[in-house]
């Protein structure tokens, strides 16, 4: 993540209010294509109007990046304010190069609460793959952003531990549930566009007393455990199980103190055989 400032210039006929809406509806934009990311903060300074944003990479600011939505929000802008607006990267630090999916073992798809960086990791601990990156329609983009923003509250929600954290964590630990399969179908298009595997996570974090590390795959039923690299130390991308049939990815229970919490993720037979008669 970088952090940049962008001026979008000064007051001229049009109202204050006017231009904030105008600039927030082109920030808007990039949001919804992973150009930039969580928050922005929107100001007047000594007569100009510039926002504060987190990009995803220095070429994130770039119009040929923009979908026709940016476009068409830049082209108000710079009618708005009589010029495009101006970038300035904030970041000492900030590389030159974006990561990408080129060369990747395999992809997965993964957040959490506290992240505001792509969710598309790579399966080698490289950096995450900009979403603005992806080889895949403006749609998928921004259903990816959208998927993001579900899994960051769910995520708050149980860590919150107030009365709707196991319905929270069910839907991150649970391979069936309504954000699992929004993750899932995203996982296929950016697996269909880019030719690498792409995985979903599972969270799991009430693990079984015993046989842990033997439990099956939530999706088949089949084995999916893994060892990890010996050459290394652990590593999130490491992952305990991996099936590859399911392109799920998961690691062993932190807590086995959760009682029947310990089923949520699981592999259950009946539902299973009843979701195949479904399709």
């Amino acid at each position: 993540m970088i952090l940049a400032n962008v001026i979008f210039g000064s007051r001229r006929r049009n109202e204050p209010d006017q231009l904030k809406d105008v600039a927030e509806s082109y920030l808007a934009a990039l949001l919804h294509s992973g150009q930039i990311c969580g928050e922005y903060f929107l100001t007047w300074t000594k007569g100009r109007l510039n926002a504060h944003v987190m990009l995803a990479s220095r070429a994130a600011t770039e119009p040929r990046h923009h979908s026709r939505y940016g476009n068409d929000e830049l082209k108000k802008v710079t009618a708005s304010f009589g010029r495009e607006p101006v970038w300035r990267i904030l970041d000492d630090e900030a590389k030159q190069h974006s990561s990408s999916w080129k060369g990747a073992p395999f992809l997965y798809l993964f957040t959490h609460a506290f992240a505001h960086a792509s969710p598309v990791c790579r399966g080698d601990g490289k950096p995450p793959i900009p979403v603005f990156m992806l080889p895949v329609a403006f749609e998928h983009k921004e259903q990816l952003c959208s998927w993001q923003r579900s899994y960051y509250h769910h995520d708050n929600i149980w860590l919150g531990c107030g009365a709707l954290e196991i319905g929270a964590y069910r839907q991150l630990a649970d391979p069936m549930s309504a954000l699992a399969a929004h993750g899932r179908n995203l996982c296929r298009e950016i697996e269909a566009a880019t030719s690498v595997p792409t995985f979903y996570y599972l969270e799991r974090y009430w693990g079984r007393p015993k046989g842990e590390n033997q439990r099956p795959c939530p999706g088949c039923g089949a084995a999916w455990r893994t060892e990890r690299p010996q050459e290394s130390p652990a590593r999130f991308w490491h992952f305990e199980f991996k099936c590859d049939g399911c392109r799920l990815l998961s690691h062993e229970g932190v807590s086995t103190d959760g009682g029947r919490h310990t089923r949520i993720g699981e592999f259950d037979e009946k539902r299973n055989a009843k979701q195949i008669v479904q399709r």
